[in-house]
């Protein structure tokens, strides 16, 4: 029990430094660092407690993660290319499990046809979860996207019935082709109606706590969680598709009438944010699920000397390789009947064509599908395992390195002219309130955030090589701020609670950085090295608790004045010597920018600012501010000056940090501590 828990500690840890990697090196493709993960957590003995059920992982997992991906999808674009979604989800399902079939069969003749078959039918569907984490590097046409939608949504079914039949040959030696096609269409039909019960039941029992008076936000919301599972669960007792049930379930689900009511709209707002967390986590498992099966299913085979590694690569090599070609091969026949058809030029259709061919990554549903093999067949079972996992895993990294050479890498364009001129407009606004002011340190406070807004914007505009300039300038900046307190430090000339305040300062810098930007390599040795430096300090004073009194508190502004002036000193000089390497723009905004706050030192409200930054205490001059930045959205709106997607996307980010604001447990222990040594003291 003991190791179970630790391991699943491990696994949160992973998961969270997978995506801190990612968002580090961004060039790194999550899904692959999870995979990668994934392996050596089974080096080190994950694939030990990792005996999942085939059956638990499609309910508990891939069914919720369709379940959401349909909610989400397009129900009107995908049915605007429903021909060619169900060629892909019917005759190429079932042309690539013959055709793998066939090809594993010529290569390894001591495998049973049926159980060749068997593996096509595993191998047979694109992967939702798989298309998903590849769409999210590439930027695919609305149309190419559609179709992946609808395929990787639909096409489990006919993959998992079409391996039932497969796993019925090779058990019973029996095969009729009407009965396989009756068995398909009652799969089909049961699941989807399954799912549409469920949702007209859920939507019954909404009506009835709404009639009663009874209605829960988080009744709700477990509500919400249960459908998929129910729907898998009800469908799979049945016989018929539980993943049809959880897709159905999901489309109707979002395309029911949408209220306008306070009610609907908490539901709303926690339901996004609970299921895109779900989301982002069993997505991680999947892939993570991914790696740990490859280490387990194909490790042990590649040593095991009663297979030949190398007959088994070839044919992984072989399968992979027919898998596309196969896709590549209907498709073509598709789009140049189309062609044909609609008298246009075939050539046209190349580029969709090979989008569609590699975006046909196949996931862990194959190798979820496989595992349904009996051990009755325990002596092809593990090679079955090997070539599901081994093409599985092949096929990803395949779509993933072939698909730059005709898939636009998304890229975002910036435009934040308006938005900069907006947030200044609301800057201007506060310091005219200013003026009159009761409680100016509250208006202080809230330009200040307005201005780190504004600058972050400013360097979203930038281009690549100005915001990479930025960086390094500011890097520099961090070092001689370290280095400048460390020397301080070590020289008497400050003390541990100075050197702790000024601490805070320089990680406020830090966060200015842009990390995807900067050098990853440099940004984390500068952080290694003050953080080495930090706790070094620490544990060579022992004033560390020591209490501070009114004359200390008074040297502390004192000592950080002077050390704030030497500093300012070193790196004007510094940007001063690097007129002719860095824009001389740039380099203005910097010095100009650091010598207005050496003026907020100098008029000695610097620790009193940073204090109430951590513990802000400017309700009314922040609805003051997000009152005026709603105002001057609506402005510019109107004035065509900002597209309605900008204005939408200005405005959910006021809401956002107007909840935040209003949120009543935004105190901090540090906060309530300092608090009551200072009515301790005036008592």
């Amino acid at each position: 029990m003991l190791h179970t828990i630790l391991y699943v500690i491990v696994f949160l840890l992973t998961l969270v430094f997978s995506n801190v990697l990612n968002k580090v090196f961004p060039k790194l493709a999550l899904p692959l660092i999870q995979v990668v993960f994934g392996l050596i957590l089974g080096f080190f003995g994950a694939d030990d407690i990792l005996h999942v059920a085939p059956e638990f992982f499609l309910g508990f997992i891939i069914a919720p993660l369709l379940f959401r991906e349909s909610e989400e999808a397009d129900v009107k674009h995908i049915l605007k290319h429903s021909k060619l979604i169900l060629v892909l989800i019917f005759p190429l399902v079932f042309i690539t499990t013959l055709g793998l079939g066939l090809i594993s069969n010529w290569i390894y003749a001591g495998l049973p046809l049926a159980a060749c078959f068997a593996l096509g039918a595993s191998l047979a569907p694109t992967d939702a979860v798989a298309v998903g984490a590849l769409s999210k590097n590439f930027s695919f046409p609305k149309r190419v996207m559609s179709v992946l939608q609808g395929e990787g949504l639909l096409n489990d079914a006919s993959g998992i019935i079409a391996f039932q039949i497969a796993l019925v040959a090779l058990v019973t030696g029996y095969f009729s082709l009407p009965d396989a096609t009756m068995k398909l269409a009652i799969s089909a039909l049961g699941g989807a109606i399954i799912g549409f019960i469920l949702i007209y039941l859920k939507n019954l029992v909404l009506r009835l706590l709404e009639d009663v008076d009874a209605r829960d936000v988080s009744g709700y919301l477990l509500l919400e969680l249960a459908i998929p599972l129910s729907a898998f669960l009800l469908a799979e007792e049945v016989h018929v598709s539980g993943i049809i049930a959880a897709v159905v379930a999901g489309v109707m689900s979002a395309n029911g009438l949408k209220r306008t009511t306070l009610f609907d709209a908490q539901v709303e707002k926690v339901k996004n944010t609970i299921w895109d967390t779900l989301t982002f986590i069993l997505n991680s498992i999947v892939f993570f699920f991914l790696g740990i099966e490859l280490y387990q299913l194909v490790v042990p085979l590649l040593v095991n000397p009663v297979y030949s590694s190398t007959h088994l690569l070839l044919l992984t090599v072989a399968l992979t390789v027919g898998l596309f070609a196969l896709r590549w091969a209907v498709l073509t026949l598709y789009f140049w009947i189309r062609a044909l058809r609609k008298k246009q030029v075939f050539a046209a259709y190349w580029n969709d064509i090979l989008l569609l061919t590699f975006a046909g990554s196949k996931g862990t549903v194959s190798i979820a599908t496989i595992l349904l093999i009996p051990r009755s067949v325990a002596a092809i079972q593990p090679v079955l395992v090997f070539l599901a996992a081994a093409v599985t895993g092949l096929s990803f990294l395949v779509g993933m390195f072939v698909l730059p050479f005709f898939a636009v890498k998304k890229v975002v364009k910036v435009d934040n002219i308006a938005k900069i001129s907006i947030l200044t407009e609301v800057v201007e606004e506060l310091h005219k309130d200013m003026q009159a002011a009761k409680n100016p340190q509250g208006y202080n406070i809230a330009i200040d955030a307005y201005q780190e807004r504004i600058q972050l914007l400013i360097i979203e505009q930038e281009s690549t090589d100005m915001a990479i300039d930025y960086n390094d300038l500011q890097l520099l900046i961090i070092r001689i701020e370290s280095e400048g307190l460390e020397a301080a430090l070590r020289e008497g000339k400050i003390s541990m609670y100075t050197y702790r305040t000024y601490q805070r300062y320089i990680r406020s810098l830090e966060s200015s950085i842009v990390h995807s930007l900067v050098s990853s390599l440099q940004f984390v040795y500068v952080l290694l090295v003050r953080a080495f430096n930090l706790l070094l300090s620490r544990l060579l004073h022992v004033d560390f608790f020591a209490r501070r009194s009114k004359d200390a508190q008074a040297n502390t502004t004192e000592e950080i004045t002077e050390l704030y002036f030497n500093n300012t000193e070193l790196i004007l000089q510094a940007l001063g010597n690097l007129a002719e390497v860095y824009d001389e723009q740039l380099l203005n905004f910097l010095q100009a920018e650091r010598l207005r706050t050496s003026e907020i030192v100098a008029e000695g409200v610097h620790l009193s600012r940073m204090m109430n930054k951590a513990q802000p205490n400017n309700l009314t001059e922040m609805m003051r501010a997000y009152y005026l930045e709603r105002k001057i959205i609506f402005e510019y709106e109107l004035a065509g000056h900002l597209t309605a997607r900008e204005a939408r996307e200005m405005r959910v980010n006021v809401n956002v940090l107007e909840d935040y604001t209003l949120a009543s447990n935004h105190h901090t222990l540090l906060f309530e501590f300092l608090e009551r040594r200072k009515n301790k003291k005036m008592n």
